[in-house]
C-alpha cells in the first residue's frame, strides 16, 4: 500500500512539473526569448541592407558595409552575455521548460559547429558557394526545434514557425545562384520565425501568472 502512495504521490509531482512548464509561458524565459527576437531583428535588418545592396538600392562607404557586416553580431555578443548572466539566476522550473531550453542550446552548439564546416569548406575550395549553404541548413534545423516545441506544446503557431524555417531553408538552398532572392527570402524569414515568435514568448513570459 505504501509503495501505492509513493507511485501516485511520484506521478503527480511528475505531472505537475509538466503543467508548470506547460501553456504559452513555458519556454525560453523572457530574457532568452527576447535574445530570440533581437536576433531576428539584428540579423534581419542586416540581410536586408544586403538585398538593397545587391538591388543597387543602398550604396555604402567601406566603414557602413564594415559596420553593416559586424555590428549585429557585436550587439547579438552583448545581448547574449547579458542574457547568459540572467538566466545562471532564474531557476528552470517544469520539463517541458527544460527540454525546450536544451533545444535551442544544442541548435546553438550545432549552428557553431556548422560555421566551422562551410567556412573550412568554402576557403579550402575558393568558394563562396560552400558557404551560402550554412544559413539554408540552419534555417532547417531551426525548423526541427520548432517542430519539437510544438510537439511539447502543442500550439498551431509554433507548427506554422517550423514549417516557414523549413520551406525557407529548402529554398535557399536552391537559390544559393540567386542572391537578390536568397537575401530576401533570408530577411523576410528572420523577421517573421525569429523576430516575432521571440518577441511573443517574451510578451507571454512576462505577463502576470493567472
Amino acid at each position: 500500500m505504501n509503495d501505492e502512495l509513493k507511485t501516485v504521490r511520484d506521478d503527480l509531482a511528475f505531472l505537475r512539473t509538466i503543467a508548470e512548464g506547460g501553456g504559452e509561458r513555458g519556454g525560453l524565459g523572457a530574457p532568452g526569448a527576447a535574445l530570440y527576437g533581437a536576433a531576428g531583428l539584428l540579423y534581419g535588418v542586416q540581410t536586408l541592407g544586403h538585398f538593397a545592396q545587391v538591388k543597387g538600392a543602398l550604396v555604402m562607404p567601406p566603414l557602413g558595409n564594415l559596420l553593416l557586416a559586424w555590428l549585429p553580431t557585436v550587439i547579438f555578443a552583448i545581448l547574449m552575455t547579458v542574457v547568459i548572466v540572467i538566466d545562471r539566476k532564474r531557476p528552470q522550473v517544469g520539463a517541458a521548460n527544460r527540454a525546450v531550453n536544451a533545444a535551442f542550446s544544442a541548435t546553438g552548439l550545432a549552428n557553431l559547429a556548422l560555421i566551422v564546416v562551410f567556412a573550412a569548406a568554402a576557403v579550402r575550395h575558393h568558394d563562396f558557394k560552400y558557404w551560402l549553404f550554412q544559413p539554408a541548413v540552419v534555417f532547417i534545423v531551426q525548423g526541427a526545434v520548432w517542430f519539437v516545441v510544438f510537439t511539447l506544446r502543442k500550439r498551431a503557431w509554433t507548427a506554422l514557425v517550423s514549417a516557414g524555417w523549413l520551406v525557407a531553408g529548402v529554398a535557399l538552398g536552391l537559390l544559393i545562384d540567386r542572391p537578390d532572392l536568397y537575401l530576401l527570402i533570408s530577411s523576410l524569414s528572420l523577421f517573421v520565425f525569429m523576430m516575432v515568435p521571440g518577441f511573443h514568448m517574451m510578451r507571454q513570459a512576462l505577463r502576470p501568472a493567472p
